[in-house]
Parts: C-alpha cells; structure tokens; sequence
C-alpha cells in the first residue's frame, strides 16, 4: 500500500520536463495555439501521417525536447517512455518493450525491438550505443510491428529520424556543463544552399565525460567517456517530382573503466568501487559509420522510394565482471559487423476511398565476434595467473529477403479498414570456435605430472538455416472527425531463429527456434482544441510462443539459452494533457504491466529452489511466473512553463517526475536483485530572448537524490559472499548549465 501512495501522490503533485508533442510548446518557435495547430507527424506506416490518425501506440520527442532535457543518448530515454526500459548490462544495452526485450549478454541474437535510423534497420544491441546527433523526431512503437517493419519487431520498435538540409542559411551550437563531474558536452549544426536545387548540412557532435562513480584502487572516476559524432548530409531536389537524400555520418566512442560497482551483503551502492586492472584494463572501445541514399521519385500521384543503407562497426571491451579487487574474472569482447540494405517501395495517393505501399526490401550482414573470459581462481586452485582461459570466435552471415503491402480503404464516412502483409525469408550460416585452457587442480587433488597442464578443450559447431515466415496486420478504425479516431488492431511480429555464441554453447543450445507474437490492440485518441488538449487511451494483450531467453549459471559464469513455451504481455496506457492558460502545459503518461510465462516448464530454478544451486545447474517450471525487466507501473507528469516577460526577453521554466514501481531484473527470483519504487523529479529552468536567437537554462536532475540501480545481477562466486550483488548505480543529483545560440 506504501508503494500504491507513492504513485499516487506522484501522479496528484510531480510534474514533467517533457509534454505529448501534440500541445506541447516548442522551443524553437514559440508556443502553439491550439493542439489541432501543429499536431506532430510521424512516419509509423511509411508515410507522413498525423499521429492522432495512426492505429498504434506511439510515442514521439521531437530532438529538441530531448536536448533540452539533456538526454544524448538510450540510456536516459527510457523514463520519459512508459513501458519501456532500457538496461546497460556488462555487454551491451537490452532493450525492452511492454516486458519484452533481448538478452544484453548475447552478440549473436538480434533485439526483440528493432532500431530504425532514416529507415535503416539496425537489430544488433550495439547499433543502439551511439550517442544523439541533431535528431528531428524520435518515434517509440509498442507492440508488434511486424507487417511494415519486418522481422526482430515482435515486441516494438524505435525510429530516429535525423534532421533534413534545407535551403535556408542557418547556424546553432549548443553547450552543456554537468558541475558535480565536470563534464562537458558540445553541438554545432550548419545549414544551407549550396546551390537553388542542392542543400548541405553538417553536424557534429563532442562529449567529455566523467563517471558518478569513484574507483578507491585505482584513484579515478568512473566511467570516463569521450565521444564524437559527424554528420554530413545533403538533399538535391533536381526536378519538381526527385528528391535525393544522402548521409554520411561518423562516431567514436571511447570509455575507461565501467559503471558497475560490488555491493556486498544486500545493502544498496554508495557509488564507490574497488577494482583493478590486474588481468586486463577495463575499457570499451568503439567506431561506427553509416551511410543512407534515398531517392523520392514521384510518378503523377504515385511516389517510388528507394533506400540503400550501409551500417558498420568494430569495438573491443573489457570488463571486471566481479567488480572487485583482486579481479577474480575478466571478460573481453570484440566484433565487427557490416550491414548492406536496400528497399524500394511505391506509395499511393491518400486523397481516395483506398491507399497502399508495397514494397521489397533485401538485406546481407556479417558478423565477427570474438569473445574471451580470463579466470584467475585463488590458492590451492593454482599457483599461477590467469589460471583458465576460455576462448570463442563467432562467425554468421545473414541474408532477408521480404516483400510487403499495407493498404486502407474507407469504406464509409467514419470507418476506414487497414490490413498489411509481409513476407519474409531469413538465411542465416554461422560457426563457433574455441579453447578452454585450463591450469586448474581442485583442492585436495594430487598435482598432476609435467606435460599434463594446461588442459585443451577444443570446441567446433557450425550450421545454417533458412526459414520463411508471414506478418499480418488488420485495423479497423472511426474517425468521426478529425480530433478524434478509435481503432481496434491485430498485429503479429516475429524474432527470427539465431545461433549462440556463449562460451557455454553446445550442440544442444547451439540453434534457438524463432519466436512470435500475437497482439490485439484497441485504443483512442482525441484532442480537444479549445483547451489545447488531448488524451490517449489505449489497451492490449500480446501472446508470445517460443520466447529466447538465456540464464545465467553463476558457478561457471555462462549463459543457458533455450526457447520459454509462451508468455503474455498485458495493460493499459494512458497520455492525456492541457493547456489551462497561455504558456503553460500539463500533462501526464501512466503505463500498467501485466507480464507473465504462459509456459515455461524448463525454466531455470527461483533461488528459493533447494537445487537452486546443485552441480550443472537447476530446471523448473516457471509457467505462472512474471517476466523480468517488467515493472507493473510505469510513468511520468508534466508540466512546462513558457512566457515573455518583455518585448526582448523570455522565461521557461518545466519540471519532471518520473516514477517506476518495483522491477525485478533477472530470471532467477531473487530479492536481492529487485530495484524497488522509486520516483525521481527534474527541474528546468531558463530564460532566453523573444526571437529564440540565445538562451541559457539550468537543469537540476535527480533533484532529491534518489539512490536507485537499472541493473542489478550475481556474478561468479569466488571470493564473494551470497548475498554480494552487482549494481549498475543510476547517477545521483547533477546540475548542467545549458547554453544556445542559433543564427
């Protein structure tokens, strides 16, 4: 009941940094004058379409929302989103939709919630590590999304779109300063002609950072994260009916040490660590590029669109997986990935009884992954350091064909009827290979004679698959005019087959089965213009079969994956908001969950199983059990404040509570790995001149200070006591001084 107060009181008093688009009012240009006046465009179906007439649950931030927020990158995005969340485990983010997501752990398998940049697909967990750069718009879609997105969307998908070149000169550059960690963060853009048909635009984009942790061992801050990011991009419009985008775009990313802290016995961090660099320095390593070509070509009421897309990167890491000093395992981690993609489509006109897109789109990529864990076992296990090395390269190549349609007829004043189809076909090949070396004798054992240590264990797996499967989708919608449309859906999404790469891999866990899900959707949407309002309702029940997941077994610190029978997703979520006076917005996002396994009847044990702990591991039936990374309760209020208080001169000022209740992070049950409610409020405030040409604000964050952790997980045991944790502690109170000029 304490818990249902907190949310409660949260909902009466908190208030947002950040309004539903919709009625929000934009920084750049001043406030609107009512929600119909500049309602927020999306590109959820391939089209430019006002949110409010899409039958699916979204959620958009325009970049300068984001900025002014100080958000830069997916880790900080998932508080202003309900029901999603966002972990930044050892290896890489995992991203999660409605409780769905992917393992962090695995560089094999592609996420459950699909990236789409420009309208390049990016499934892989590291296409989600670079920072923002001069975003437009950024658009969250929950639930499946299979029929226009393809496969690897089977619980959502994120679209970044970028700023366009434009024909009008213009010049910006934004600065932010965090005081408490002495971290800087710089913007500048460029825009303009270089020709009556031809427009250029470069972005770019530099941060210094560092962490909110202190290393003791090593005298340092933790992380220390340095980034750049470049953006060329240009649009030629040669003739009336073509329209040429290309972009090119760079990053770089270099971190020292790692986030992670040890907390022993139960208790919560205290943002201090002690760790070392004794087996290999803690690091993360990487660089990116991506390039996109998209030719518009309209052909009388028709428009054809093709889109090449390249996405490439390579990094290396390395990571004391303890947290601890002496570093009792290490691991290290490397890949290098090159995407090719390519899509053409035609559009139809929209001013009839019936449009359509119908498209094709093929994609190859390889993957390299090359993977490491370095033990080094006290005395009497060996004498010497490391003590048992275990090492595996990854090799797959993969290539999707697909073909797709979506289509809407109006049949009537009110009613519309939207259907969708796609088919795909996914090949994939992959091989892994590796040594186990080992110099360990188990105490009590005789010392083995010359010539019998190291022990070798090779290991070779390979195979391929190809599978081909259809996403259908079906709405019918009423729109009785136009603030106001309610629609019914069904939507099925699909995660392909996969390969694992685990150091624990065997025949039997080398190939996982594909998974898919069900949704039924119903929602509405209105506005109500004389209040500058609006307010989203929406519901829905999802069914997932053959669900990838993977488990951790502690003692030998690798992963099991295998294929959870069915699961289900389940709740309500709701965004509503007004204006009551000029310059002011309130608003409000709340998301319930209801995420359990249908089936799971070899799941790994709950830590309250007596062979929780037995030798191999543990198998139960877990059908009934909630889903991980799936708090109940998700969501944020709002209210922002924007006024001139002179003919030169302006004031904002916008504040935020967000709110989460309790969230279990890993699969084992445990209660030492729960991150409990919490709720956290942001302040912002500024003032800047009439014409928008200057401003300077200060952005308080986490102004109570709460002590919170997006992750928390056991770790391999040795020289730990049971109830030692690792945390990835959130960052506590940060004031950032926020300054920029535009010309």
């Amino acid at each position: 009941m304490q818990r249902l107060s907190l949310f409660a009181t949260g909902l009466v008093v908190g208030t947002s940094v950040i309004a539903q688009e919709a009625m929000a009012q934009d920084a750049a240009t001043g406030p609107q004058s009512d929600a119909a006046g500049n309602e927020i465009i999306v590109t959820a179906q391939k089209r430019e379409q006002r949110l409010i007439d899409v039958p699916i649950s979204i959620i958009a931030k325009t970049g300068l929302e984001l900025q002014n927020a100080g958000i830069n990158d997916f880790n900080d995005i998932a508080a202003r989103v309900p029901n999603l969340v966002i972990n930044e485990t050892p290896a890489n983010k995992q991203i999660t939709i409605r409780g769905i997501g992917t393992t962090g752990n695995s560089f094999s398998f592609e996420q459950s919630v699909a990236l789409f940049v420009d309208g390049i697909y990016g499934g892989r967990n590291r296409q989600y590590n670079q920072p923002f750069l001069d975003i437009e718009r950024l658009e969250v879609l929950r639930g499946p999304q299979g029929a226009l997105f393809g496969r690897n969307t089977g619980a959502g998908a994120i679209s970044i779109t970028t700023a366009r070149p434009t024909q009008e000169l213009s010049a910006e550059a934004f600065a932010e300063y965090e005081v408490r960690t002495e971290s800087l963060n710089t913007t500048a853009i460029v825009n303009g002609p270089l020709t009556d048909t031809l427009a250029i635009r470069i972005a770019a984009r530099y941060a210094d950072e560092n962490g909110w942790l202190f290393n003791e061992t090593l005298d340092r801050a933790e992380p220390q994260t340095e980034n750049f990011v470049g953006r060329v991009s240009m649009l030629w419009e040669p003739a009336d009916n073509v329209e040429i985008f290309g972009k090119l775009e760079y990053s770089e990313v270099d971190i020292i040490g790692s986030p992670f802290e040890l907390v022993r016995g139960g208790e919560r961090p205290d943002y201090v660590k002690n760790s070392d660099d004794t087996l290999s320095p803690e690091r993360d390593n990487a660089d990116a590029l991506n390039g996109v070509l998209q030719i518009d070509i309209g052909l009388g009421d028709h428009t054809l669109t093709a889109i090449t897309g390249y996405s490439g990167y390579d990094f290396a890491q390395a990571f004391n997986i303890q947290g601890q000093s002496p570093t009792r395992l290490v691991a290290e981690n490397a890949e290098e990935f090159t995407q090719w993609s390519q899509e053409v489509r035609l559009l139809s006109p929209t001013d009839g009884a019936f449009d359509y897109v119908i498209g094709g789109y093929y994609e190859w990529s390889e993957s390299l992954v090359d993977r490491a864990q370095i033990f080094d076992f006290p005395p009497p296990f060996s004498p010497r350091t490391p003590d048992q090395i275990v090492e595996r390269r990854f090799d797959q190549q993969t290539d999707v064909l697909s073909a797709f349609v979506q289509a809407n007829w109006r049949f009537a004043d009110q009613f519309s009827l939207g259907a969708g189809l796609r088919w795909t076909r996914i090949s994939k090949e992959a091989e892994v290979e590796g040594t186990t070396t080992s110099f360990i004798v188990p105490p009590g054992a005789p010392v083995p004679p010359p010539g019998v240590l190291p022990r070798v264990t090779p290991i070779f797996l390979d195979g391929e698959f190809s599978e081909s499967s259809f996403a259908p989708s079906a709405s019918l919608n009423w729109t009785p005019d136009r603030n106001l449309t309610a629609y019914v859906r069904y939507a099925r999404g699909e995660k392909g087959g996969a390969f694992s790469e685990f150091q624990g891999v065997t025949e039997a866990t080398f190939f996982l089965e594909p998974e898919f899900s069900d949704l039924f959707e119903i929602g509405i949407k209105a506005q109500f213009p004389e209040v500058r309002g609006f307010l989203n309702v929406i519901a829905y029940t999802t069914d997932y079969s053959d669900l990838q997941r993977s488990a951790l077994n502690i003692d030998t610190a690798e992963f099991i994956t295998s294929n959870a029978a069915g699961a289900r997703t389940r709740g309500v979520e709701i965004e509503g908001g007004f204006s009551p006076v000029d310059g002011l917005t309130l608003s409000a996002a709340v998301a319930y969950l209801d995420a359990f396994y249908t089936s799971f009847p070899n799941g790994p044990c709950t830590v309250d199983n007596p062979d929780a702990n037995a030798p191999g591991g543990c198998a139960q039936d877990r059908s009934g059990d909630p889903l991980e990374n799936a708090p109940e309760w998700t969501g944020n209020v709002a209210a922002d404040f924007d006024r001139p208080v002179s003919d030169t001169l302006r004031v904002f000022a916008n504040a935020t509570l967000n709110f989460q209740s309790d969230v279990q992070f890993r699969e084992f049950g445990d209660p030492l790995t729960v991150q409990d409610a919490f709720s956290k409020t942001d302040i912002r405030v500024g003032f800047g001149d009439i014409d928008r040409g200057w401003q300077l604000a200060l952005l308080v964050r986490n102004l109570f200070e709460e002590r919170t952790s997006s992750l928390i997980f056991p770790t391999f045991p040795i020289g730990l006591g049971p109830a030692d944790r690792v945390h990835l502690p959130d960052p506590l109170r940060s004031f950032t001084i926020q300054a920029r000029v535009a010309f």
